[in-house]
């Protein structure tokens, strides 16, 4: 099938949306008759073991218990896809509206059926009028300009000569010829990736049907014991459908941290990972007594489990690890096709028990960066795949220093699974979140084309030009901010001369004249001694709230995160 342009005009890419959610509830049961068929199979070898018929309905029953653990991930794949589809067509739309909101009030015209020209006024006194309001439509194609012709040019003819031309009249201004070709161009690109979407899509499900008739069979496979995100794309990229299909179905905690790996797989992995600790804290918080933490961390990630099913753009769970405070990571649109890419590391307190607040605001960088730049397309990315301190050890600089192995990882891992050029990659520290974004930045552990900190107690450095690129280096600070009301390590050091309440004292001036840049990490990066690019944020109510509110929608420091995140602020 070729697409149009009246047909990519007239698509809705919310019936693939829909399409795709359907596709992802029917995974979801299959996964539920899948722990239903577990159960029953676990009673039926304690009631009915010994004698050949015992083997026989064990081996049939762990059979089919097999090929319905293969189904579910397979299935997402399906849900995956549709959805890359969707956001396709919604980019490609909005490109196409912006093509003609340039042309909207011109002498360019685009016609129903895509044909791009220029009208001009019919000639005083000479030769027919080509339209009922005495203008003519004139086609000017690239062949009439440079000589050669396009893949389905949107310019109809070439000016003059005998197909179509219009030998008399005055020609039109090089500023229309410049746009309608300009326009055409875009159309036309705009119509081959809307086609190439189109194929790649019916191909890859086409492919997943056929595996369906075998059951969604896979070979086993080793997974790699070491190497860098860069060796784990080259390794994936190596290996067979059907030994994709058996990690996926087989390994996917090991899969789901892997660096490296498109992010569609790590979600397929990690999805499942999701399944099986409801399934097990389920059973912990219903046994008696319940298992401590059980209920907290149940109610935690059945939230988790219903935000990545519901919202305007795909969310995908690129990491899962439900030990200790617990690791997550999750992306709001896809990193490995989208033009720009932010990571936001959150701080303090921050645990797979209380994580909801950071993936909302996540959400929000992503949804403002999608209306800063509608014909670009924006990932944010929230990533605990840290231990944050949970009070009074932030004032240790260890969970930071721990941080930047992974965090550099994680950076490397977006640059090797992205397809096509590489993304426009932002890292954004809240609080403690920048102290770890600044030393894994100030180590050469992190690949960013921009640092931003907010709310910061401190980066670890002396200023922007210890960072690996000083002029994207950015951060705000709420004047009101608790933040800014913290001692530095010098003026803890003058407690025992004046003592706390002199110290308090410093620091609440400092932190209402910004007069002194000490925080307790290091310089205030909103300072104008530290040399970043220093952006507003709207007070708080109080200084507590003053220091999460850079992701409140009216604040306009959300508007300047976006601006960052997109590249619209310029070099």
């Amino acid at each position: 099938m070729t697409v149009s342009y009246a047909m990519l005009l007239a698509a809705d890419p919310a019936r693939w949306a829909d399409s795709a959610a359907a596709w992802r509830r029917l995974s979801r049961e299959l996964d539920d008759h899948h722990d239903d068929l577990a159960r029953q199979l676990a009673r039926q070898q304690q009631a009915w073991h010994g004698g050949v018929a015992a083997s026989a309905a064990r081996e049939a029953g762990m059979a089919l218990a097999r090929r319905l653990a293969t189904a579910p991930p397979a299935l997402l794949e399906a849900d995956q896809l549709l959805w890359r589809h969707a956001d396709r067509i919604r980019l490609l739309q909005r490109r196409l509206a912006l093509a003609l909101d340039a042309v909207r009030g011109t002498a360019v015209q685009v016609s129903p059926d895509g044909q791009v020209s220029v009208l001009l006024p019919d000639p005083p006194g000479g030769g027919p009028s080509r339209t009922s309001g005495g203008q003519r439509a004139v086609p000017l194609g690239p062949a009439g300009i440079d000589g050669q012709g396009g893949y389905g040019s949107r310019l109809a003819a070439s000016r003059g000569g005998a197909q179509g031309g219009v030998p008399f009249g005055p020609a039109p201004g090089a500023s229309e010829v410049a746009l309608a070709v300009r326009v055409s161009a875009e159309i036309d690109a705009v119509l081959r990736e809307a086609q190439a979407s189109d194929e790649e899509v019916s191909r890859r499900l086409l492919a997943l049907a056929k595996a369906a008739a075998q059951a969604w069979s896979g070979t086993a496979v080793t997974l790699p014991k070491a190497g860098t995100p860069a060796d784990v794309a080259r390794w994936w990229a190596g290996l067979t459908a059907s030994e994709r299909a058996w990690l996926v179905a087989n390994e996917p905690k090991e899969l789901g941290r892997l660096d490296g790996l498109p992010a569609a797989v790590r979600d397929r992995a990690n999805r499942e990972l999701l399944d099986r600790e409801l399934d097990r804290l389920r059973e912990a918080a219903a046994a008696h007594p319940p298992e401590p933490g059980a209920r907290q961390r149940l109610t935690a990630l059945t939230g988790l489990a219903e935000r990545l099913d519901h919202g305007p753009v795909r969310a995908y769970l690129l990491r899962l690890d439900p030990s200790g405070d617990g690791r997550v990571v999750v992306a709001f649109g896809d990193p490995d096709t989208s033009d720009n890419v932010a990571t936001y590391v959150p701080g303090v307190g921050t645990s797979l028990d209380r994580f909801a607040g950071e993936v909302d605001r996540a959400a929000a960088v992503q949804a403002r960066a999608a209306a800063t730049a509608p014909g670009e397309t924006t990932a944010t990315v929230m990533w605990l795949g840290y231990d944050p301190p949970d009070g009074i050890d932030a004032a240790s600089q260890r969970a930071a220093l721990d941080a930047r192995a992974d965090l550099g990882a994680f950076q490397s891992g977006l640059v090797a699974a992205h397809e096509g050029d590489r993304a426009h990659l932002s890292l954004i520290g809240h609080s403690y979140g920048s102290l770890a974004v600044g030393v894994a930045e100030r180590d050469g552990g992190v690949i960013a084309d921009e640092i931003v900190a907010l709310g910061s107690p401190g980066m670890g450095v002396a200023s922007a030009a210890e960072l690996g690129r000083p002029g994207h280096v950015w951060a705000s600070t709420a004047d009101n901010d608790i933040v800014l009301f913290a001692s530095s390590k010098g003026e803890l050091a003058l407690d025992a001369l004046g003592g706390p309440a002199y110290v308090f004292a410093g620091a609440a001036t400092d932190a209402v004249l910004r007069g002194n840049a000490d925080l307790w990490h290091g310089v205030d990066p909103s300072s104008e001694q530290f040399g970043a690019r220093v952006f507003t944020a709207t007070p708080g109510t109080d200084p507590l709230d003053a220091h999460g509110v850079y992701f409140a929608e009216r604040n306009p420091a959300l508007q300047s995160l976006a601006e960052i995140v997109t590249g619209e602020t310029g070099p």
